[in-house]
C-alpha cells in the first residue's frame, strides 16, 4: 500500500513537471516585445513605426492605458485567438489590478487580424466595436495593399474609442439585405415544414398524429423568436522598458481577415 502511494506521488510530480515544462516552452516560443510596436512581418514603414511608437508611449504616459502592436509572418500551427491571448498575457499589457491593455495582432501569411482586449478596457473596446475597427477601418486599407496606413488608422481608432470618441468609425453598414435574406430563409423553412406535415397527415390518416405534429411545428417556429460574447515575460533589452505588468486578459476582443 505504501509503495502504491509513493508511485502515485511520483507520477503526480512527473506530470506537474511536464506541464510546467510545456508551459515554459510555449512562453519561449512567443515573440519578445521590441517596443510598443513589434513589426516582425515588416508591414509598417519606418516613419509610421517610429511615429506610432512615440504616439503610444505618449498616450500611455497621459492615460495610463497601453496598446501594443504585433505583426508576425505566420501563426504556424497556433490559432489566432490563442496566440493573441498568450502574447498579451505574457507581455503584461496594462497596469496591474487595472488590466487596461490591448493588443493589435496581424498575421501576414494567414491574412488575419485580432484585437485582444484586457478586462479593464472591455467596457470601451467591446467585441462589437473591435469588430467594426477591423472590418471598417483596417481591412479596407489592407485590401488596397496599404498595410502601414491600415495599422496606424486601426490603432488611432482604438485610442479614440477608449477616450469615448466614436467619430473615427465609419457609420454602421445597413443590414437591410441580411434581414431580407433571413426572411426569405424563414419562408422556405415554413414551406418545407408545411409540406412535410401534409405528407405525414396523408400517410397516416390520423388526426391525433397530425395534431401533435402541428404543435411540434408550432414549437419549432416559436423558437425562432429567441434566436438573435501567463504573466511576466518578454521585454527587450533596448530602450523600451517593458509594459506595466498587468496581463489580465480573458478572451475579449474580435478577429477578422482580409
Amino acid at each position: 500500500m505504501r509503495a502504491w502511494i509513493i508511485g502515485v506521488a511520483l507520477l503526480c510530480v512527473l506530470f506537474a513537471a511536464n506541464a510546467s515544462g510545456a508551459s515554459t516552452a510555449a512562453a519561449q516560443d512567443l515573440p519578445r516585445a521590441q517596443g510598443r510596436v513589434t513589426d516582425l512581418a515588416g508591414l509598417l514603414s519606418s516613419g509610421d513605426k517610429a511615429a506610432l511608437e512615440a504616439e503610444l508611449d505618449a498616450w500611455q504616459r497621459g492615460s495610463g492605458h497601453e496598446i501594443a502592436v504585433l505583426t508576425v509572418e505566420t501563426l504556424g500551427q497556433r490559432s489566432l485567438e490563442r496566440f493573441a491571448l498568450e502574447v498579451a498575457r505574457t507581455w503584461g499589457l496594462g497596469r496591474k489590478d487595472v488590466h487596461d491593455g490591448a493588443l493589435l495582432l496581424v498575421a501576414k501569411n494567414e491574412r488575419k487580424i485580432r484585437i485582444e482586449v484586457g478586462r479593464g478596457l472591455e467596457g470601451q473596446l467591446t467585441d462589437l466595436i473591435c469588430g467594426r475597427i477591423i472590418r471598417d477601418v483596417i481591412t479596407p486599407a489592407f485590401k488596397r495593399g496599404q498595410f502601414s496606413s491600415g495599422i496606424v488608422a486601426g490603432v488611432r481608432a482604438m485610442r479614440e474609442v477608449v477616450g469615448g470618441d466614436l467619430s473615427s468609425l465609419p457609420p454602421e453598414r445597413d443590414n437591410k439585405d441580411s434581414v431580407i435574406a433571413m426572411f426569405i430563409t424563414l419562408l422556405v423553412i415554413l414551406f418545407f415544414v408545411g409540406h412535410f406535415a401534409r405528407a405525414l397527415r396523408g400517410m397516416t390518416g390520423g388526426r391525433s398524429i397530425a395534431g401533435r405534429r402541428s404543435r411540434h411545428v408550432g414549437g419549432m417556429l416559436g423558437g425562432f423568436g429567441g434566436m438573435g460574447g501567463f504573466s511576466g515575460g518578454g521585454r527587450s533589452s533596448g530602450g523600451f522598458g517593458g509594459f506595466s505588468g498587468g496581463g489580465g486578459f480573458s478572451g475579449g476582443g474580435s478577429s477578422g481577415g482580409w
